[in-house]
Parts: structure tokens; C-alpha cells; sequence
């Protein structure tokens, strides 16, 4: 199969249905565990963080506002990095990000998990299901329902993220009605056995992490070959979506940090952030039915995260399989569905195959495992940043006209602001999440050099048949759709 013969996918989504997989997404099950998470760590000092945390989102949204109206195609990340930084950089924006979306789907699978026995508990009947069997179902039913079209996919998000809302407007409102300032009364505090005793790393930790309900905004720019009109309707996806992001997740934290002394987010038992997130905390100050009713929007919570990395990163698998970086197997298109259906696969089964396994960790919580999930997803994620930070510096120089005539077009300073911007903040954010947890980038490095020895090893391969896939990954092919859904060459 030749780069000029793959089969584009026909199906468009709009405006509505992108916002919803782009909110689905960004808040996700995290927005209903990490909170909790970090109140335990940080106290109330977490008002401050996820205020701080907004300033890298904006400098990642204004990044791909530029890259994503410049040159709008599926798989976006990858095609960013092999055509505007180089083929080397182009590989590792695909492999990291997969290796992170592993790991998000195992996250969410697993929260999803932990959430089930909460809701059977305050539910009547006696329903006993284990955290395996609860993240197999989630897994599997969205592997076939993004299998089944995006059209599905989409219209399945739009009912989750109307649940998901509910379950978050239940949690601020009753969190607004017992809000207590005096919660929020040492904001850092001080002394044996309280957050800061160790310094200001639990706030910067808590920053780093708070972050992750923004970073769900990157997936617009991988399906870029599936939005109806992307040149103008990524600009408006990206604002619609992260202004409606940014005010909820700022609300979640205000009102846990009100509403609850943050000592009470830990487990006296265990030492370690409660369970249940969001849907624990507040048992004793709401009824059951709000409890409930936030219970069952954090499960749908991890049912969009599920969705939409579905949804979003296998066009990124599709996309580079379209070079042959990654085998041409997983670019094909399914004729029924018009989906990246060998994709969609090749991210789901991985998770479903470590899921049974998780419980035989050994002296390891399952808060522990969840934590140290986020530290892949996060590295991951900053990685592909710093990748898309190089890119757009480089965009003006290598596209020129693209830049030029892009539907947002950031002043030339401003672009060269927000670049320096994505690449240096990702670089020390990705330091100090790591610091949490070492292992995990060292699993993220270490896929990182396993990935490099087969990409070196397929490029000398395809050298024997005459074919240089570098050359490939630095040119935009005729089979990228652009804007309305014109082709073209490369620039």
C-alpha cells in the first residue's frame, strides 16, 4: 500500500458533539479522584494550585489553536512533530502518547472499578462486583462501541457529559452549601504530620496534577480529519470547551476545600487519601440520593475518558501507520464503519490484559497504583508538549504560507512566547511530577529507547527496498485532508 492510497474516513462530526468528547476527556474520572487526592497531600493550599495549573493550560491551548488552524489532520501530535521538528521527534510523539493513553485507559478502568462498590453500597440490594470485572466492562463495551463509527462514539459522549455535569453541579452545589471559610484557613499549613512539614512540594506536586483536567483538550487535534470544517471549528472546540473545563474544575476544588477540613480527606485507618473521591467526602453533609447522583457521574466520568482516548488516539496510531512508522496494518479503515478499527484495538486490548493482573499486586493500594498511573499519563503527556512546543516555533519557517494564512494566526511574538512557554514549563513539570514517582519514568524512558531501536531498525529496512521513511515523515501527503476538505501536496 503506497502513502497516496489509504482510505480517508468520510464520517464529520460537529461543533457539539467535538465540544462534548473534548469535555469528556479533559474532566474525566481525574476530576473526581485527583482533588481528594491532593487536598490529603496539600490541603487547602490546592485553591491556589489549580489557579497556578490554569497558566500552562493556556499556554497549551493557544499552541494547538495555532497548530491545529494551521494544519488540521488527524493525528495531530505525530504529524506535528515529524513534519515541523523531525521524523525522530514525529516517532516518539506517538509512542509516548500511546504508552500514556495504556495507561489513562487503566486509570479510568480502574477508578471505574473502585467506584462501583461505593455506588452498590449506598444503593439497596446486595451487588458484589470486583474492580477487574467493573474495568473489563468499561474497556471492552467502548473498544466496541469506537469499533461501531465516531458517529456512535459521539453520540454516546453527548449523554455521558450530561451525567458527568449533573454529577459535578451536585458536588459544587453541596459544597457551596456548606462552605466554611475557615477550611480554607491556614492556606499552607505548618507543623508534624500536616501537608507542609515537608516544604512546598505537596503544593507544586498539587499543581502538577491538577493540571491533568486540562490536558484532555489536546485530543481535538486528533481528529482533525473527522471535524466538519476544522480550520474554523478547532478555534471554537478549543474555547467553548476549556472555558466550560476551566470553571468547573476550578468549582470542584473551591468546594471541596470549603466544604471539607482537609483532614478529613484522609483515611485515619491507612494514612493515605480516602477512596471515592469526590462521591465519599461529603456522605455525611448531603443526602444519599446527591451522593448517588455524584457517584454515578464519576462513573460515566471514566466512561468519556474511556470514549474519547479511544476516539481521539487511534487516529494518532492510524496516522503514523500511514508513514509505515508503525506498521501499515493499523492504518486501514474499516469499509462499514469508517473507523481506524486495527487501532482502536491495538490501544484497548493492552489494558484489558494488564486489568486481572492488577490484583496480585503485592504491599501496592490501589491508590498507590492509581497515582502512579497519573505520573506515566502526565510524563507522557509533557513529553508530547515539549515536542509540539519545538513545532510551532518551527511552523512560521517550515509552512509559511500555512502560518500565514491560518484561520488563528498568534503575532509572531506571541507565537514565540507560548512556544519557549510549552517546551520550558512541560520540561520542569515533567521533573517534578516525575520526582513523585521515579519508576514510572523510567518505564516512560525506557519506552522511549525501545521504541527508538525499532524505529532505526525500520528505517534501515525500508533503505534496502529503496524507500526513505524520513523523507515520508517530513512532507504533508496528498491523503491529508485540509481545512473543508480540500487536498493538497506538500507546501
Amino acid at each position: 500500500m503506497s502513502g497516496d492510497d489509504y482510505k480517508l474516513i468520510n464520517e464529520r462530526i460537529g461543533v457539539f458533539s467535538a465540544v462534548a468528547l473534548l469535555v469528556g476527556t479533559a474532566l474525566g474520572m481525574s476530576i473526581f479522584i485527583v482533588p481528594t487526592q491532593m487536598a490529603a497531600e496539600a490541603g487547602p493550599s490546592i485553591t491556589a494550585a489549580i489557579l497556578v495549573s490554569i497558566v500552562p493550560m493556556i499556554f497549551g491551548v493557544l499552541l494547538l489553536l495555532q497548530l491545529g488552524g494551521a494544519i488540521p489532520v488527524a493525528g495531530g501530535i505525530y504529524v506535528y512533530g515529524s513534519r515541523l521538528v523531525g521524523p525522530f521527534w514525529g516517532l516518539l510523539a506517538v509512542i509516548v502518547p500511546v504508552l500514556a493513553v495504556w495507561s489513562y485507559l487503566l486509570f479510568a478502568a480502574l477508578g471505574f472499578g473502585q467506584y462501583l462498590p461505593i455506588l452498590f453500597d449506598i444503593l439497596p440490594g446486595n451487588v458484589d462486583i470486583s474492580t477487574s470485572v467493573g474495568a473489563w466492562i468499561l474497556l471492552v463495551g467502548f473498544l466496541i462501541i469506537n469499533y461501531i463509527g465516531i458517529q456512535m462514539a459521539a453520540r454516546v459522549q453527548i449523554a455521558l457529559v450530561a451525567f458527568l455535569l449533573l454529577g459535578m453541579i451536585t458536588f459544587i452545589i453541596g459544597g457551596a452549601l456548606h462552605f466554611n471559610p475557615d477550611n480554607l484557613t491556614p492556606l499552607f499549613p505548618d507543623g508534624e504530620g500536616e501537608p507542609f512539614a515537608e516544604g512546598m512540594g505537596p503544593f507544586i506536586l498539587a499543581v502538577v496534577l491538577l493540571y491533568i483536567p486540562f490536558q484532555g483538550f489536546s485530543m481535538i487535534i486528533e481528529i482533525g480529519e473527522e471535524l466538519e470544517n476544522p480550520v474554523k471549528n478547532i478555534p471554537r472546540v478549543l474555547a467553548i470547551g476549556m472555558g466550560l473545563v476551566t470553571v468547573l474544575a476550578v468549582a470542584v476544588v473551591v468546594a471541596l476545600a470549603g466544604a471539607i477540613p482537609w483532614e478529613q480527606t484522609i483515611d485515619p485507618a491507612t494514612g493515605e487519601p480516602v477512596e471515592g473521591g469526590l462521591a465519599t467526602v461529603m456522605i455525611d453533609l448531603i443526602p444519599t440520593w446527591a451522593i448517588v447522583i455524584i457517584a454515578v457521574g464519576a462513573l460515566l466520568a471514566a466512561a468519556t475518558t474511556v470514549n474519547t482516548l479511544f476516539t481521539s488516539y487511534s487516529r494518532t496510531v492510524m496516522r503514523a501507520a500511514r508513514d509505515e512508522v508503525v506498521p501499515d496494518y493499523f492504518a486501514a479503515i474499516h469499509d462499514r464503519f469508517q473507523t481506524p478499527h486495527r487501532s482502536i484495538v491495538l490501544l484497548g486490548v493492552p489494558p484489558i490484559l494488564i486489568v486481572p493482573f492488577t490484583e496480585f499486586l503485592d504491599g501496592v493500594t490501589t491508590v498507590d497504583f492509581l497515582d502512579w498511573l497519573v505520573v506515566v499519563v502526565v510524563t507522557g503527556i509533557f513529553i508530547a508538549f515539549m515536542i509540539g512546543g519545538v513545532a510551532l516555533w518551527n511552523l512560521p519557517k517550515e509552512f509559511p504560507q500555512r502560518y500565514e494564512y491560518s484561520f488563528y494566526k498568534l503575532p509572531m511574538p506571541v507565537l514565540k512566547i507560548v512556544a519557549i512557554g510549552n517546551v520550558v514549563l512541560s520540561f520542569i513539570f515533567t521533573l517534578l511530577v516525575a520526582s513523585s514517582a521515579p519508576t514510572a519514568l523510567a518505564v516512560v524512558l525506557g519506552w522511549m529507547v525501545l521504541g527508538s531501536i525499532v524505529y532505526f531498525a525500520r528505517i534501515r529496512y525500508y533503505e534496502k527496498k529503496g524507500v526513505d521513511l524520513r523523507e515520508r515523515m517530513a512532507l504533508l501527503h496528498k491523503h491529508e485532508k485540509i481545512g473543508g476538505g480540500s487536498e493538497e501536496t506538500s507546501d
